[in-house]
């Protein structure tokens, strides 16, 4: 398994993630894998419904939609638009 160093982590976080793994009755370390853990499975789903094959083949159809036209360059437009 992997490790993870996080380094200058502010002490008042570190004593709020103490605190949660006491709540739930577990190590720091077992708490923030869990953390980590369903962070990762919000965002998967979140930005897959939950469904990968879906996203996958969604992605292919883009790909092929995509392929071969050039875009114009939206930054003046955008450079102008802040300016009013």
């Amino acid at each position: 398994m992997a490790e993870i160093l996080v380094e200058n982590l502010d002490p008042i976080i570190l004593e709020k993630l103490e605190t949660l793994a006491k709540q739930h009755g577990r190590s720091l370390q077992e708490e923030l894998k869990q953390i980590l853990q369903q962070a990762t499975e919000k965002a998967t789903h979140y930005h897959t419904g939950g469904d990968l094959e879906k996203v996958r083949e969604a992605v292919a159809r883009a790909q092929v939609r995509y392929t071969g036209k050039i875009f114009s360059d939206s930054t003046e437009l955008i450079r102008e638009d802040r300016e009013r």
